[in-house]
């Protein structure tokens, strides 16, 4: 059964390739960021372009009504959202890092996360009054090890802080709706041993969302896997 997929936080990594994998699976595919040109992405992909930022509260709003109104509620929404900033004082100094840049690793990691969660789940909700039978329901966050990694890395505070509280919103929703049938998911790579990754791989990242979105129950919210 195909459906609607929504990717906020489309770039030329992991973003393009799940976009694409949904695509050959026959979804209708939006995509969103805030660099992203709409005419380009629909001219060369067939996607649904919006331009947002997700951290802007009556952007995502926006972009969700934009997306339904053109091709339907999306089913499966994934927040790959990102961005990054080192302190410049290294692990010896993280409050070095500037404010604005801790604010912008909190406001892509958590603010804007939930942003999109609600959106996602409003749609996932008025998919039961519309379709019939009912899609899978699933929201797919792109994460990293960072919530875990003990111990800590002082210098990517604001990363750290804003993935754990994307993994928070994962959990806390993942454990609200279980009974509803809505999914929920933290899905990150890690190395061979179990570590943080520099480059993360797109095609690993599409084909296990795509595992995930054809799950028949939630099981685990935090979903890790390696590099195929």
């Amino acid at each position: 059964m195909s459906g609607v997929a929504f990717i906020v936080g489309f770039g030329k990594g992991v973003g393009s390739a799940v976009a694409a994998k949904f695509k050959s699976e026959g979804f209708a595919v939006a995509v969103a960021s805030r660099s992203l040109v709409p005419g380009e992405v629909e001219k060369e992909h067939g996607y649904l372009g919006v331009k947002l930022d997700a951290s802007q509260s009556d952007q995502v709003a926006a972009g969700f009504a934009r997306v339904e109104k053109a091709i339907g509620p999306a089913n499966v929404v994934v927040y790959n959202a990102s961005a990054f900033a080192s302190a410049p004082g290294g692990k010896a100094d993280p409050l070095s890092l500037s404010g604005e840049d801790f604010l912008q690793g909190v406001s892509v990691g958590g603010i804007g996360a939930y942003y999109v969660a609600q959106h996602a789940n409003g749609g996932f909700t008025r998919l039961e009054n519309t379709s019939h039978p009912l899609p899978p329901r699933v929201f797919i966050a792109t994460g990293n090890a960072l919530p875990w990694v003990q111990p800590p890395l002082p210098h990517l505070l604001g990363v750290s802080t804003g993935k754990k509280a994307l993994a928070n919103i994962v959990e806390s929703c993942a454990t609200a709706y279980a009974d509803t049938g809505k999914r929920f998911y933290y899905a990150y790579e890690v190395s061979p041993q179990g570590g943080l990754v520099r480059s993360p791989d797109p095609s690993t990242h599409a084909k296990v969302f795509w595992g995930l979105y054809n799950l028949k129950e939630q099981g685990d919210w935090a979903v890790k896997f390696t590099k195929e």
